[in-house]
């Protein structure tokens, strides 16, 4: 897919956010993934629409297999450790909002963020 329809896509995508349709924009998608599953910028979008409604859980579903998706690109085409680093900025923030969820935030470590935030360091 060229970079003028993944463009025109994530725009569709962010408009439907802003109409507060958030069960049809998951929908649009998990659709538009289905047929190009390489669409990396979408499941970003996807992800962190799963943050902003508080669904932990498949939010960091959503970023583990993207992180898989990103062995699919040879590193001489694509330079994969941004994307790397982003995914696991968002899987840090994902595991700070949990224990804030949960009551638990009291200024102690997040050994998951921890090892998230080093792992993106090290990329």
């Amino acid at each position: 897919m060229d970079t003028e329809d993944v463009n025109l896509i994530r725009e569709v995508g962010k408009a439907l956010v802003m109409t507060h349709d958030y069960n049809k924009t998951i929908r649009y998608y998990e659709n538009a993934l289905r047929e190009d599953p390489n669409l990396l910028d979408l499941r970003t979008d996807l992800a962190e629409l799963y943050i902003k409604l508080k669904d932990f859980d498949k939010a960091k579903e959503i970023l583990i297999d993207a992180m898989k998706y990103l062995k699919n690109f040879d590193e001489q085409e694509t330079d994969t450790k941004p994307k790397k680093v982003h995914y696991l900025m968002l899987m840090a923030k994902i595991f700070l909002e949990e224990d804030i969820q949960k009551g638990e935030w009291k200024f102690k470590p997040n050994l998951d963020a921890l090892g998230a935030l080093k792992e993106a360091r090290n990329t």
